[in-house]
């Protein structure tokens, strides 16, 4: 059954001519994301959503620590004016937390490189050895 806009006296159907239900118009962002491709975009969300809620929860446990994470929606507008309509393309993009490997110390050498020794200082010790801290015995 179609309707009319009080405010606009526009008929605002329901049904297309083939009978399929028409769309109405977006008026909240949650609308204008099911109206994208159908709403096979939010369809196809679903999986990449779960996967990245899961992968985020696991560093958190993994970690001991907060856990933060990006989720960015965009929708790239064209709008044609000799057509009148525009073209809406959406993309999701998923951003976990970079994992770190700690830290190490390094130096610019004049030749444009890196290295873990201090420039322009003598060397006192070699490469630092691994002390075995296991307990020893002691032979009296």
């Amino acid at each position: 059954m179609d309707t009319v806009d009080q405010e606009t006296g526009e008929i605002i159907e329901t049904k297309a001519a083939d009978g399929g239900q028409r769309y109405p118009a977006a008026s909240t962002l949650s609308d204008l994301i099911l109206m994208l491709k159908d709403g096979q975009f939010n369809a196809d969300s679903c999986e990449p959503l779960r996967e990245f809620a899961t992968k985020l929860e696991a560093v958190g446990i993994d970690t001991g620590k907060k856990a933060k994470g990006k989720i960015t929606l965009t929708i790239e507008v064209d709008y044609d004016h000799d057509r009148e309509f525009s073209v809406l393309t959406p993309s999701l993009a998923f951003k976990l937390p970079v994992e770190k490997h700690g830290a190490t110390v390094a130096w610019f050498t004049s030749d444009g490189r890196m290295s873990p020794n201090k420039p322009n200082q003598g060397n006192l010790f070699g490469t630092i050895r691994e002390i075995n801290t296991e307990a020893r015995v002691v032979r009296g």
